[in-house]
């Protein structure tokens, strides 16, 4: 029957995760799943009673002031040799000195990369200690970590279910057999024996909605848990998910056209213009294929200009999942799909500071507009992160309009004082110990899936003294796992903490906060990146680029109705009290990167606040271009000739 728990996304598309390294003043740093093996935490059933109290094993972590957790947890037991493993690894010094500098370079391999006092650089995993004991190192961590907002498919089950009332789109979704289905909303075509009234209102118990009927048909929005009990029915003659789109046909690409072109009525704009004058630059982390569109779904190969910035010189994205290389090429097809004449920029990077030179590069070919479909949910979100500042000098220096992606997150977002975190309805863990974990909030996670939680609160962002501990506990393999990010008030210290882990058992994972050493309360910002939270808080779920004072934020709404907003998309406020997001824009279109037999056996949309932000983007792009063609004369990147600001200070 109709279930309360939180909704997970359903549109069909991939989740991305990238490891960049922070910018800035504030040098924000976090662990990475990208750059070690070792994010995996096994651990030992010490006992084996059942309910709430029972005792669970501590995963242990090296501890060392100078070293983050995602350093840490690279190095072998004590007394193991660590093996000469190459890894990016952030080193903050207690001065900006030439000679620490040069010094360094004794203990790497190559340094990517120096702002104030914080050196990029490439180590073998056998130099950590040594680099940490060096008195000039204040700490070291792993690069901060991006997210592209799209939303993902929860499951790839094989083998897939078979039911003789089950299509695979269906199927595919249920867990393996013997764990329970999670609350996880999609949305179904059901096919009834008979159109009977009465048919359709039994239908209504089990459903959290019904969006439409016709004929035998009913089209309605279901949990997961429910999709068994439904194909039970006798009135029921088969279900399946709604029907997909036709391959691509690879030698015949043209055509595919958005479907929220609609939304924005670029189609009675493309009358008066379509964007002529205007550059725009998609900056992502792969362009697979754009080749092969230039001229059909991108401009031709005369007004596409396309760099990387990546150390390999990959614009591809090669190395990276499929998702992340077909993304910016999905974001680059819609933006034409809107304003076909404009200029295109397609630029590409993969760490941080690679990424400060990529809009350094914009800055001086005098781009218009930056569409940016990414985000990172570690910092303060109240646009003084060190991201924002990034955005804010090229918005408010150079007249650049850029457009980022809301987040995806609405249901993996938890916020709240430490005062409120306990919850009698979730159970408390009794560590091997005696340490007590109340918990106070929960999701569902399959086996092996990947976890990452980021916690993170109202505190001197530099020089944290208010030292809180993370934790997550899991009763079916009876671990719990901690996250150790010091706030002793030292530089560089972050009011932030970090988890990574893969789920060791299919089930549900159980969040804590304990005190460590704290003199006053704090307000917290949780979130959660691919799992939604039993208990979400949708209000300021934004990603930190979407609370720049500069940033035009984007929320996506369905590109059906183009009005109903998406459940996962991210809200605001920010942390300082401003509206966002500023925009809303269609998601979950077709594009030719999402479609092709070349990467995929079927069809998919391209959905998430990562395909609204492009539409926007588009449509600035198509008003710009009028505000061009009745002024001419003025500079380039004049403040966007007269587009609205946003959030000037």
């Amino acid at each position: 029957m109709k279930s309360e728990k939180v909704w997970k996304m359903m549109a069909i598309s991939v989740a991305l995760l990238m490891v960049v390294s922070v910018a800035g003043a504030v040098n924000l740093t976090d662990t990475s799943a990208d750059i070690s093996e070792n994010e995996a935490l096994d651990s030992n059933v010490t006992s084996s009673g059942v309910g709430v109290a029972n005792e669970y094993e501590i995963e242990p972590v090296h501890e060392h002031p100078k070293m983050g957790t995602g350093v840490a947890m690279n190095l072998p037991p004590i007394g193991v040799a660590p093996p000469p493993t190459p890894m990016v690894v952030d080193i903050y010094l207690t001065e900006n000195k030439t000679e620490y500098i040069e010094e360094l370079r004794n203990y790497t391999i190559d340094i990517l990369y120096t702002e104030e006092n914080r050196v990029v650089a490439k180590i073998y995993i056998s130099e950590i200690r040594d680099i940490a004991d060096l008195p000039f190192v204040a700490y070291m961590d792993t690069p901060f970590q991006f997210k592209l907002l799209t939303t993902e498919t929860e499951y790839e089950i094989e083998p897939v279910h078979e039911h003789p009332k089950m299509g695979t789109g269906v199927a595919m979704n249920l867990p393996p057999i013997g764990v329970a289905p999670p609350p996880t909303p999609m949305v179904v075509d059901i096919y009834l024996t008979e159109n009977k009234t009465e048919y359709i209102e039994e239908l209504r118990n089990y459903t959290i909605d019904i969006l439409y009927t016709e004929e035998n048909r009913v089209v309605a929005k279901i949990y997961i848990s429910e999709i068994r009990d439904i194909a039970d029915l006798p009135f029921v003659a088969y279900m399946d998910t709604p029907i997909q789109f036709k391959l691509c046909d690879e030698v015949n690409i043209d055509g595919y056209k958005s479907e929220g072109l609609k939304c924005i009525n670029a189609g009675k704009q493309h009358n008066f213009t379509k964007g002529g004058g205007v550059k725009v630059a998609v900056l992502d982390f792969g362009f697979l294929g754009y080749e092969e569109l230039l001229g059909k779904e991108l401009p031709d190969k005369d007004n596409v200009t396309v760099k990387s910035f990546r150390e390999d010189g990959n614009i591809s994205g090669g190395g990276l999942p499929l998702g992340y290389q077909l993304h910016g090429t999905a974001c680059a097809e819609i933006i034409h799909d809107v304003a076909p004449d404009a200029k295109l920029y397609l630029v590409n990077f993969l760490l941080d500071y690679q990424r400060e030179k990529a809009i350094n590069y914009l800055i001086s070919e005098k781009v218009d507009i930056i569409s940016h479909s990414a985000g990172s949910m570690v910092g303060l979100f109240d646009g003084t992160d060190a991201p924002c500042k990034t955005i804010d000098n090229a918005v408010f220096k150079h007249g650049i309009l850029w457009v980022n992606s809301a987040g995806n997150e609405a249901q993996r977002h938890w916020e709240g004082s430490f005062n409120d975190a306990k919850n009698d309805s979730f159970p408390t863990f009794i560590l091997t110990t005696g340490e007590r974990i109340p918990t106070f909030n929960a999701f569902y996670a399959a086996r092996d899936d990947l976890i990452q939680l980021r916690l993170c609160w109202n505190d001197t962002w530099n020089y944290s003294t208010q030292d809180y501990q993370l934790w997550a506990c899991n009763r079916e393999s009876r671990t719990c796992w901690r996250s150790t990010q010091p706030q002793r008030g030292l530089k560089d210290h972050h009011p932030c903490e970090r988890l990574n882990l893969y789920a060791p058992a299919s089930g549900w994972y159980y969040i804590g906060i304990t005190e460590k050493d704290a003199t006053k309360p704090v307000y917290f910002d949780l979130y959660c990146w691919y799992h939604d939270l039993e208990c979400a808080v949708e209000n300021s779920s934004l990603v930190i680029e979407a609370t720049a004072l500069g940033s035009i934020a984007v929320g996506a709404v369905d590109s059906e109705d183009c009005s109903t907003l998406e459940f996962y998309s991210s809200r605001g406020p920010t942390n300082d009290g401003r509206l966002k997001p500023d925009f809303v824009g269609p998601t979950c279109v077709s594009t030719v990167s999402f479609a092709s037999k070349r990467y995929f056996s079927e069809s998919y949309l391209f959905g998430g606040t990562s395909a609204a932000a492009p539409h926007v983007a588009g449509a600035l792009a198509l008003q710009l271009s009028c505000i061009k063609e009745k002024h001419p004369g003025q500079k380039d990147n004049e403040y966007g000739f007269g587009l609205p600001r946003f959030c000037v200070p």
